[in-house]
């Protein structure tokens, strides 16, 4: 079995927690409030320039200028998709990009670009690879799971958002960089491969809590 492969299966639990967690579920019937809605979306704007240059940090690593390239191709077409979807949000709220970015990042959203920057920064290629691979992961799988074999009706206030993380490209490229930790890990002792395994775990976590805090419209306290 693949060293991703494994990941996926020993990470699974987690992510079927997250199929179950009441924001996703209300993302995939439309049953969502939009307050806890448009919270996590001011959220996610501030973590997705974050995650950009976690993506762009993680480049340099890799042994072949090609994949360099293509690795920052990625982060810049990630970038732009993601802010192309939260500004037709935005417009609806009645809220500008430049308002959102002005936000201050909830903790568990700090917490978890901290995470993101101790393994892309400093880290080495498979370090970075599996801190960064679960947030790909997580949001195509909700994204398949919830429109697979279905037709979002047009009344469906989150449609767009679940039809952009289902298109194929973004699955296309979380395979490619499962792909890029496979090779990277070849060879290393098991001690590393766990190792490389919690850093991954902890991101697929976050992923999770990242949820509860939309749930939650979580705040700073006291």
């Amino acid at each position: 079995m693949k060293f991703s492969e494994q990941l996926k299966k020993n990470a699974d639990p987690i992510l079927q927690a997250q199929f179950q967690h009441p924001f996703v579920k209300g993302l995939g019937n439309g049953s969502l409030p939009l307050e806890k809605f448009r919270y996590y979306m001011i959220q996610d704007s501030l973590y997705i320039v974050e995650y950009a240059r976690a993506m762009a940090w993680v480049a340099p690593l890799m042994p072949e200028v090609k994949n360099i390239i293509s690795m920052l191709e990625a982060a810049k077409q990630s970038f732009q998709i993601e802010f192309m979807l939260k500004e037709q949000y935005f417009e609806k709220f009645g809220i500008s990009m430049e308002d959102a970015l002005k936000t201050e990042l909830a903790p568990v959203c700090k917490a978890y670009v901290a995470h993101l920057f101790r393994y892309t920064r400093t880290g080495t290629l498979s370090e970075g690879m599996a801190a960064i691979l679960p947030c790909g992961w997580v949001y195509i799988e909700i994204g398949q799971k919830f429109t697979q074999g279905k037709k979002i009706p047009d009344s469906h206030p989150y449609k767009s958002w679940l039809e952009t993380y289902a298109v194929p490209e973004f699955r296309e490229m979380v395979n490619w960089w499962f792909d890029l930790l496979d090779t990277a890990v070849k060879g290393q002792p098991d001690s590393e491969l766990r190792r490389i395994q919690d850093i991954f775990i902890k991101s697929c976590r976050y992923e999770w809590m990242f949820w509860e805090m939309g749930w939650n419209k979580e705040s700073w306290q006291p």
